[in-house]
């Protein structure tokens, strides 16, 4: 499991990031807990020249198809011209820009560079080209009060960090989330454990999402909390460095907060759109032979009768319990009311359906080694508090 530091501070005062011997002693502590620390892996770098700019202007050149010219403002009063690729801008948007002379991560080197005899005075930058992720479909939009001129860097909150590759063994369950491990860990250096403590407030117009357990010595408990008022979009920067450090790929607040809840109190979650869930609510049964279901990863899964299936009211299958959702159940930015998803489910099925199916993902490596049943109010609340 990969631990940052800064992160895992939260919840105990276990060292500085930027202070090899905290990081040592960290990783020998952890070492002799029984979570051996394979590497330790310096993070939080940013591309020395790279500063916040805003687009002032921009214009399609006729001889040029798959590139615009760019105006931008880099909080010098001046306008500085750029050629660029991507489609994903607009006028105002604060991008990150990397003025002439900067080096780059993969080497390269922003000159002045002309294009049908135009100048680019330098070149704005993806999530990927600056290490902020593996998206390069565009260019990496800033929150629209970030001040201009200033290291990108600075703007988001970056700070050097270490990021400790730990091997959780199978006999160690609850240290598959990082509450998990500061719990343990806190004990052993003698330092104040901070949980976190949220509490859920239910106010307005209630709604529900009613569950029916078929097959209960499967799935034990499901819970299911309404979640209204959402307005899908990007979650936090911070949210989104954290999700990237630890290998997910941030999509939306709804999402990264569910993953977030994963990692931190080891409590897998599903988050389901209620308007366009079938009949509302929740049906969990096994699978009769031969049912079919596209999950997450797009592909069309066949299932056996020792398979579980959540099903929505109507008994269509929407998921595959403890192990993935189906692709048509995904939350999308039309989505205002979540059904929260939470549940334990017994290992061995989980076990048996991955080994069957080849089908793995980060929540069914949790269930097939155990999962606190009664950790899920403090998980729902924590979720809610999040969003």
């Amino acid at each position: 499991m990969k631990i940052l530091l800064s992160w895992l501070n939260e919840y105990g005062d276990f060292g500085d990031p930027t202070n090899p011997d905290d990081v040592r002693r960290v990783a020998d502590e952890l070492t002799a807990l029984g979570l051996e620390v394979d590497e330790i892996e310096a993070v939080g770098d940013t591309v020395h020249g790279v500063v916040t700019a805003r687009i002032l202007r921009l214009e399609s050149h006729p001889d040029a198809a798959k590139v615009q010219r760019v105006w931008v403002d880099a909080g010098d009063g001046e306008q500085h011209h750029v050629w660029c690729g991507a489609s994903n801008i607009s006028i105002d948007d604060i991008v990150p820009l990397a003025t002439l002379g900067t080096s780059m991560p993969n080497g390269m080197t922003i000159e002045r560079r002309g294009i049908l005899g135009i100048d680019s005075e330098g070149m704005l930058c993806s999530a990927q080209e600056l290490g902020l992720g593996d998206d390069h479909s565009g260019i990496r939009i800033l929150p629209a009060d970030t001040p201009l001129g200033v290291p990108y860097g600075e703007a988001l909150g970056i700070t050097p960090d270490v990021l400790i590759d730990a091997d959780v063994t199978r006999n160690r369950p609850d240290c598959w989330g990082y509450v998990g491990i500061a719990r343990d860990l806190a004990a052993k250096m003698g330092v104040e454990f901070r949980p976190p403590t949220p509490t859920l407030d239910a106010t307005g117009d209630e709604r529900r999402a009613p569950v029916e357990i078929v097959d209960g010595d499967r799935c034990a408990r499901f819970t299911s909390t309404v979640i209204s008022g959402v307005a899908v979009g990007a979650s936090a920067e911070w949210m989104q460095r954290r999700l990237t450090a630890a290998g997910m790929r941030p999509i939306s607040n709804v999402v990264d907060v569910s993953n977030y809840v994963m990692l931190e109190l080891n409590q897998p979650n599903h988050a389901y759109d209620l308007d366009t869930l079938g009949g509302g609510g929740f049906r969990v049964r096994l699978a009769e032979a031969g049912e079919r279901l596209v999950t997450l990863d797009g592909e069309e899964r066949v299932f056996s009768d020792g398979d579980l299936l959540i099903c929505d009211a109507n008994d269509v299958p929407i998921g595959v319990g403890g192990i993935m959702g189906g692709l048509d159940s995904e939350i999308s930015d039309a989505t205002t009311t979540v059904a929260l998803e939470m549940a334990w489910f017994e290992l061995v099925g989980i076990g048996r359906t991955v080994t069957r199916t080849g089908l793995r993902s980060e929540a069914s490596q949790r269930f097939e080694r155990g999962v606190d049943p009664y950790g899920m109010p403090t998980a729902i609340a924590r979720f809610a508090e999040l969003l």
